[in-house]
């Protein structure tokens, strides 16, 4: 992600049942009771925003639990937890400095790599610099 971030300032706050599901998943982090939307300010449709990261399994690869609301109606039948397919676009795709979006697939507004400042190529290490470093 960038330096600057300008999320929508939507929350959600979780209900007991829905931390309960939460904390039922083998997850990657603990889950946290209010949580902010994830996509760029002023967008249309749903917020959205990771709940939980699944682990996976040797036989299932890991997933990621989004929670949606909508603006109005917060508690109505538009607000649940789901599993959505990752955004495919990447930012400097191949290289070592690739990134992902990070939000889910079709979603609203730019891209995660694009919030805050315009992020140029020339604005990151080539590859060949990096190896020599870190290599």
């Amino acid at each position: 992600m960038s330096i600057h971030q300008v999320s929508c300032p939507e929350r959600i706050l979780f209900l007991d049942e829905e931390m309960a599901a939460l904390d039922r998943l083998e997850g990657g982090f603990r889950s946290e009771r209010v949580l902010w939307c994830a996509l760029e300010a002023g967008h249309e449709g749903l917020h959205h925003v990771i709940a939980q990261c699944v682990r996976g399994s040797e036989t299932a690869a890991p997933w990621v639990m989004w929670a949606r609301w909508p603006d109005t109606g917060e508690y109505g039948p538009e607000r649940e937890l789901l599993r959505l397919e990752s955004c495919p676009e990447k930012f400097l795709a191949g290289n070592v400095s690739e990134e992902s979006c990070c939000l889910p697939e079709g979603h609203a507004g730019r891209h995660g790599f694009e919030f805050g400042p315009p992020i140029r190529e020339a604005d990151v290490m080539p590859d060949w610099l990096l190896r020599r470093f870190f290599g």
